[in-house]
């Protein structure tokens, strides 16, 4: 299984990752069968978010036991500070972890999201607190915003972020530079 640095993560996870949103259309029983099955062929980096309906349950019922072996990163929508709180809480249950390698903010669009984001009342503070007590160990984000994360690369702010997702596949390309970009900066892609 091809590996890559993870940005200044330092995290050394598989190229092929397994995406927690198609895991919402089994049940249970199957979830833990395929995970370890995933597992047992060598992917270490498992991506999953407080808005996949069952999905950080099924991940962390599935790695029960094999925790150690690999990486997970979760993302919430949550914008401000009480409400980032409770979904790493809830997080933890569901991933049955007392640590999440990678904690995102789920699909920031505009610099005005990013602004409530990081008020004294911000998702920002409560994920800064998180890490500093070892619940989170590094920070991310997601957008379908190209236009937004240029701007993010691009600004002071750069330097609170490990790691960038955008969607990237034979169809969407627009997010090579972008990522071409975040690696320049030792960003995770």
């Amino acid at each position: 299984m091809i590996v890559n640095k993870l940005g200044k993560t330092n995290l050394v996870i598989t190229k092929l990752g397994f995406g927690g949103i198609p895991i919402q259309r089994v049940n249970k029983e199957e979830a833990k069968e395929i995970i370890v099955s995933a597992v047992e062929k060598g992917i270490n980096f498992f991506d999953t978010a407080r808005g996949y309906t069952c999905s950080e349950e099924y991940i962390g019922n599935g790695l029960v036991g094999i925790r150690d072996k690999v990486y997970i990163a979760t993302k919430s929508m949550a914008r401000t500070y009480e409400q980032m709180k409770k979904d790493i809480e809830i997080s933890l249950s569901n991933l049955q972890t007392d640590y999440i390698d990678l904690y995102q903010f789920h699909n920031v669009k505009s610099q005005d999201e990013w602004n409530k984001i990081i008020a004294s009342d911000g998702a920002l503070q409560a994920i800064i607190e998180a890490k500093a007590t070892g619940k989170i160990h590094h920070i991310g984000i997601t957008s379908h915003s190209k236009d937004f994360l240029d701007w993010l690369l691009d600004s002071s702010y750069c330097d609170l972020i490990e790691t960038i997702q955008y969607p990237l596949n034979f169809l969407e390309e627009e997010g090579i530079e972008l990522f071409e970009k975040a690696k320049a900066k030792n960003i995770g892609t």
